[in-house]
């Protein structure tokens, strides 16, 4: 992941979380694109790396899980309506 100008507040700090499990890497104002992309596309051990932890800090089925969730929410909504 390279994420590349996250919103302020919650996006951020998700951003710094990816980067700081060596999951992805947060490019700042200032930072050099080219340098960066090259770092990691000729670097195939850093790039094992971030996708093996990008895969540990995935949530299975997280979509699903939102749905039901709001579903479920919804449900409850009606029900007192």
């Amino acid at each position: 992941m390279i994420i590349i100008n996250p919103i302020p507040g919650q996006e951020e700090e998700n951003a710094s979380f990816v980067e700081k499990n060596a999951a992805g890497i947060w490019l700042k104002k200032g930072d050099h694109i080219e340098t960066v992309l090259d770092d990691i596309l000729s670097n195939s051990v850093k790039l094992d790396e971030m996708t093996s932890q990008a895969k540990k800090l995935s949530k299975k089925d997280a979509t699903k899980s939102i749905y039901d969730i709001l579903l479920n929410e919804l449900n409850k909504k009606q029900n007192i309506t």
